[in-house]
Parts: structure tokens; sequence; C-alpha cells
């Protein structure tokens, strides 16, 4: 039972990563009426989807701490956890504040150093999501707990 929710929790984590970074972000964009409304429902989307992912995060950790999950799973959700923590907490507060201090992106010149520095952070960010998204996908590909290890196994810890 424990390997079951632990791939169910993998994968949640994957999809928290792809299906608003890749799939409902684009989407918004392309159908919001303007580019100030689709940032704003993005990233209430976005810091959901993060708050959860690291909830997921602590509760694959609470699995492992019963298992040997080995040392490159720990690393990868390590990693993850922090590259995840650095977008929630580090960067979306800095890029709220540009937007409050810019107003509505859409009235903005693309030239305006506020503007380009808001570019800058969410470029970042957008970097540190694709790097997310590929370590979520490398603990997927991995599985939950090393190689050899299997669901009756774990029922014993």
């Amino acid at each position: 039972m424990r390997v079951g929710a632990l791939r169910i929790c993998l994968a949640l984590m994957l999809a928290l990563l792809v299906v608003p970074g890749y799939i409902v972000a684009p989407a918004l964009f392309a159908g919001a009426g303007s580019q100030a409304l689709a940032g704003e429902l993005a990233g209430t989307i976005f810091h959901i989807s993060l708050l959860s992912l690291l909830f997921l995060a602590a509760s694959v950790a609470a699995f492992w701490l019963r298992m040997e999950a080995g040392r490159s799973r720990w690393v990868l959700l390590l990693l993850l956890s922090l590259l995840v923590a650095i977008n929630a907490f580090a960067l979306a507060p800095i890029m709220a504040e540009l937007k409050v201090q810019m107003g509505p992106i859409d009235l903005v010149a693309k030239e305006d150093p506020q503007r380009q520095l808001f570019g800058l952070y969410h470029g970042i960010s957008a970097i540190l999501h694709l790097l997310s998204s590929f370590i979520a996908i490398a603990l997927v590909a991995i599985g939950p707990v090393r190689k050899g290890e299997n669901g009756d196994a774990c029922h014993t810890l």
C-alpha cells in the first residue's frame, strides 16, 4: 500500500508542475482578454500548485523515512523541494510586488525597466519550473523505492 501511495504522490507532484505550467498558463494567456488578468489567474494557480507540491513532497519524505529510498531519490526530492520553495517564497513575492508597482502589464511599455525586471524574474522562475519538472519526471521514472523492493516488503515496515 505504501508503494502505491508513493506512486500516486510522485505522479501528483509531476502533474502539479505540468498541468499549471504547460497547459493552464498557456491557455489562460491565449484566451484571457488581457495579459494582466491571465497573469493574475496563473499566479494564483501556481501558488496553490506549488504549496500543494511541497505538502506532497513532505508526504513522500514521511513514507521514505520508513523505507529504503536510496540516496539519489532523497537528493532529487530535496532539490525539487528547494526549487519549488524558491519559486513560491522568493521569486513569486518579488514578481507580485513588481506587478503591484507597474499596474496592469498590458499598459506598461516593453522597454520599461520594471517590466524588464519582471521579465527577468519571470524567466528565472520559468527555468526553475522546467528544472523542477525534469526532476519530477526522474522521480516518477525511477520509482518510489529502490530496485528490488516491492509492495510486500513495505507492509512489514
